[in-house]
């Protein structure tokens, strides 16, 4: 992905791009894949933008059980929420589950007024308000997964949400990563699967592919119809 195109630089041309680079030192770095870029317990020091490949965030919780776990793809941000409300530690580890290229920025750029009051500082940091509210919106649309009653309508509104009307859809997320995401373990997730392909709803097509067969039905599922 071009800086240009990601959304914390949106109405900014190549030269505002270029100083915005110099004022806030951010720098581009890579990280091979399976490497960390940061756990869970180091202190935040940049916010991160996704120039390519896949991130990994995870989340432990204090009985030391992996709770959370989410793919961020090209163009998304991560870490900003720790670096901005200035904790000790990330709430989460990221881990580049493809070789990755990041934007490192700090927070120095946001929290300090240019001196020249420069017009492209100002839409940057308007520009971050935005990432921060869809950052915002993926929390609620998570909270309102886990929150969709039985763990079969979770899967249906799961699979409802990543297909975006389309009838095949690539699954990001394991079979034991998806089971963590849903708040199951894996023989309750495959046996629900089983259900939902044997009522001709979807159709598994491997591992990493499912169909939606009806998506009528999958709707009944997610309302909870009998």
């Amino acid at each position: 992905m071009n800086l240009k195109n990601l959304y914390l630089f949106r109405e900014l041309n190549d030269i505002e791009i270029n100083k915005s680079l110099h004022c806030s030192k951010a720098e581009v770095i890579e990280f091979k894949k399976g490497s960390s870029i940061f756990q869970q317990d180091e202190k935040p020091a940049h916010l991160y933008l996704i120039l390519s490949g896949l991130v990994l965030i995870g989340q432990i919780n204090i009985n030391g059980r992996q709770v959370y776990t989410e793919y961020l793809r090209e163009g998304s941000c991560f870490g900003e929420v720790d670096l901005f409300l200035q904790k000790d530690s990330y709430n989460y580890s990221s881990i580049a589950k493809t070789d990755v290229k990041l934007l490192a920025v700090t927070r120095h750029f946001f929290a300090n007024v240019c001196q020249k009051n420069c017009a492209h500082h100002q839409k940057i940091i308007f520009n971050m308000l935005h990432i921060f509210a869809e950052a915002s919106e993926r929390n609620v649309t998570k909270i309102q997964l886990l929150s969709s009653g039985t763990l079969r309508q979770r899967i249906a509104y799961y699979l409802q949400l990543l297909s975006q009307g389309y009838p095949l859809l690539e699954l990001p997320l394991n079979r034991e990563e998806l089971a963590i995401y849903l708040n199951t373990t894996r023989p309750s997730l495959s046996r629900e699967l089983s259900h939902l392909q044997d009522s001709g709803i979807i159709r598994l097509e491997n591992r990493k592919y499912v169909r939606i067969v009806d998506p009528r039905l999958l709707q009944e599922e997610i309302d909870g119809a009998e």
